[in-house]
């Protein structure tokens, strides 16, 4: 696979990680907490868009068939739980910017990580099948998403200068996440005939 057709793969593969990296940096941080989010954010999801191609690689096919029977239901229940953690802080009374941020923890930026990496495991089986390695397409794949992520951090935390968008993306964000879940259960049938 050549280094371009990696690449556009790696940002088909990041956008669900952009978006959520901006949606939970909206928070107005001190300087250099700014920077450790945006790196934690960046690691997370680039590690995990890291491993799963790696992981589905090495598992194979007949491992990632029995894992994709329900995955996507894993990743729709992770993402729906943050959806809904979203929809609560946008319609609560609560107005106490501090509250809203204390409540990103590093669990939830792991079941992100996880939810938006899932695609990624299967990917990993079809380049096992055309090819005999992973680890440079893998390696595009993590060090563009934490590319991205870091970006989407950091323009998220910008947009959250305007304490005015604060409920208005919490709402966006929490329709975006639940949209992305629906769309992955969607993209497995689960609302086909």
């Amino acid at each position: 696979m050549s280094i371009t057709e990696s690449f556009i793969m790696a940002l088909a593969l990041s956008v669900d990680a952009f978006v959520c990296s901006v949606l939970y940096s909206k928070c107005n941080f001190a300087p250099g907490v700014k920077m450790k989010l945006a790196c934690v954010l960046g690691c997370a999801f680039g590690l995990f868009q890291f491993l799963m191609p790696v992981i589905g690689f090495f598992a194979g096919a007949a491992v990632v068939a029995y894992i994709s029977s329900f995955d996507h239901y894993v990743a729709f229940l992770l993402l729906a739980f943050v959806s809904v953690k979203m929809f609560k802080d946008a319609l609560s009374k609560q107005d106490a910017d501090e509250d809203v941020c204390a409540r990103i923890s590093y669990l939830t930026i792991l079941m992100l990580a996880i939810a938006t990496s899932i695609d990624a495991l299967a990917l990993g089986v079809s380049v096992g099948l055309l090819y005999d390695t992973i680890f440079g397409f893998a390696a595009i794949v993590g060090v563009t998403c934490f590319a991205i992520s870091f970006i989407g951090s950091m323009a998220g935390q910008a947009l959250g200068q305007i304490r005015s968008l604060d409920r208005t993306l919490n709402l966006a964000g929490a329709a975006v996440l639940m949209g992305i879940g629906i769309k992955v259960l969607y993209d497995h049938g689960v609302f086909g005939a």
